[in-house]
């Protein structure tokens, strides 16, 4: 390890949590309560089609593909904290316009578009507050760990909210209007914890590093692609295509193949969730000791095991509703140990600066949740169900393979230069 990096790694105390971790709680809030909760029925109920909920849903998803750019403009005119606020200012905006938007289409997938690259934003530039301030490997787990657990925070805190409006028999507008404001606070809350951190990014791009370049620089898409950064893309895009696979269509997949009925699958992934909160902690505690590429292999590991257990079970005649259950427990706490080490892995290997990289590694994943949820809507309506099980685990397996034969080798020879400075 260089003196560079042991002064950083002396230097760089302090405690798990900051208040601009705050911005994570509204990420939490906005996506997987008002946007998951309030979108689809209200497009559902405007238009009379589900189908067009389902559009809607997917031009947000998709606009995921634009946290590189976003990252990489954060880089190269230093502004992390701008583009952080702006996102959460963009969700108040997209929930304000639905509120007032009637029954126009049109105006449905501008919105989508609008909270789409406010998604984008917030995912690309968030962790560039903790990954791209080269912290020692234990705060840096700590303070990963925490701004995961943030967002299921956000999502109870908006459930809640939703759950008041909806006791209080508020229309959809009501309903969205609360949304903004709750967005609103998040932002100038944000705008007004992110001073500092945003400073600590800029001393740390102005420190000489071999590894990454200048963030005032564009790169092409040669450099990015055609190295181990792309290699780690690529294995984050296949586990992501397994996992969204399956989660796309959890709710077709248990009732059509092991006959497990509404209640009895949300129930399990309820349970799921929860303990995907003990194992963020447990992904971080292992981080801190192992490392990112240990956690990350863990849970593509994980992913693999709970996918060909699905797969298999659903060859059985009569499946054991237990050991189903157990393996769809199994499969969604890839999700914490996954999410946890990513961002790592991503910065680990990359040659280009901290936002632009956060961008690539978010936008990887939304790719593979996307072609995850089209190939494994054209398998189950073309071969059945558990063709997605199968789906997932050969994508899962095909990352793990490539993690052994590429990742690990770049791993170990990093580790070596790092031992021998």
């Amino acid at each position: 390890m260089s003196d560079q990096e042991n002064s950083t790694n002396k230097k760089e105390k302090g405690s798990a949590f900051e208040w601009w971790m705050v911005s994570f709680i509204a990420a939490g809030a906005g996506w997987a309560a008002f946007i998951s909760l309030l979108i689809p029925p209200f497009v559902t109920e405007s238009t009379g089609n589900a189908a067009d909920a389902g559009i809607v849903m997917a031009i947000i998803s998709l606009a995921a593909v634009l946290a590189p750019v976003l990252g990489g403009f954060a880089d190269k005119y230093r502004s992390h904290r701008l583009i952080l606020t702006l996102g959460i200012l963009g969700m108040a905006l997209g929930f304000f316009m639905y509120s007032i938007s009637a029954e126009s289409q049109a105006i449905y997938v501008l919105d989508a578009i609008v909270l789409g690259i406010s998604v984008a934003a917030i995912n690309a530039v968030g962790p560039v507050f903790v990954l791209g301030v080269k912290l020692n490997q234990d705060l840096e787990a700590k303070r990963l760990t925490v701004l995961n657990l943030l967002q299921p925070v956000g999502q109870v805190i908006g459930g809640a909210l939703l759950a008041i409006a909806v006791t209080a028999n508020l229309d959809f507008s009501a309903r969205f209007t609360i949304a903004a404001i709750f967005m609103l606070i998040s932002a100038v809350l944000t705008w007004f914890t992110t001073a500092e951190p945003a400073k600590r990014i800029v001393i740390q791009e102005d420190k000489p590093d071999e590894a990454v370049g200048d963030p005032k620089k564009s790169y092409g898409l040669k450099q990015v692609l055609f190295s181990t950064f792309g290699m780690t893309l690529l294995v984050l895009t296949l586990s992501s295509v397994g996992n969204n696979g399956i989660n796309a269509q959890i709710a077709n997949i248990l009732p059509n193949v092991y006959s497990i009925d509404q209640q009895t699958t949300s129930a399990l992934i309820s349970l799921a969730g929860l303990f995907n909160i003990f194992f963020f902690i447990v992904a971080g505690r292992w981080m801190a000791k192992s490392g990112a590429m240990t956690v990350l292999t863990g849970a593509t590991i994980i992913r693999l095991v709970g996918a060909l257990g699905l797969a298999f079970l659903g060859l059985l005649a009569n499946e054991l509703i237990l050991v189903v259950g157990l393996f769809v427990l199994i499969f969604y706490q890839g999700n914490s140990f996954n999410r946890i080490s990513q961002g790592v892995v991503g910065m680990r290997f990359a040659t280009i600066p901290a936002g632009e990289t956060s961008g690539w590694v978010i936008a990887a994943s939304a790719a593979g949740s996307f072609l995850g949820a089209l190939i494994g809507g054209y398998l189950a309506s073309s071969i059945g169900f558990n063709a997605i099980n199968w789906m997932a685990a050969i994508a899962v397996g095909l990352a793990l393979l490539l993690m052994f034969v590429s990742l690990w080798p770049a791993e170990r020879k990093k580790l070596a230069a790092e031992s021998a400075a």
